[in-house]
C-alpha cells in the first residue's frame, strides 16, 4: 500500500471566492510537499495564513490521508463579536 496514490483537494480564497486545486499524491505525503507540488506560493502570500484539514490547523509535516480536505486559513482581520456589535449599531435607528 505505500504507492498508493489518491486525490487531495486545496482550498483558498481568491478575490472574495473559494477556489480549488487538485492533486494526485502518494501515500505518505507531507502537507509541505503537497504546497510545494502546486506551487502554493504563486497562489497566495503566506503571510498571516495557516492550514488545516477539515478545519483542524495541522503542521506543514501532516501526513496527508485519503480523503483529506486541506483548507486555506487566513487570521480574523477583526474580532468577530466585535463586528457584529458594529454592524448592530450602524443598523440600529433610534
Amino acid at each position: 500500500m505505500k504507492n498508493k496514490k489518491f486525490e487531495i483537494i486545496i482550498y483558498f480564497p481568491v478575490n472574495k471566492h473559494v477556489s480549488s486545486k487538485r492533486k494526485i499524491v502518494k501515500s505518505g505525503t507531507t502537507l509541505k510537499e503537497f504546497l510545494d507540488d502546486i506551487k502554493f506560493k504563486d497562489l497566495n502570500s503566506m503571510e498571516g495564513v495557516s492550514f488545516g484539514v477539515f478545519g483542524k490547523i495541522r503542521d506543514l509535516d501532516y501526513i496527508l490521508q485519503e480523503f483529506d480536505r486541506v483548507e486555506v486559513l487566513h487570521n480574523a482581520s477583526v474580532d468577530p463579536k466585535k463586528s457584529r456589535s458594529l454592524r448592530a449599531k450602524k443598523n440600529y435607528k433610534s
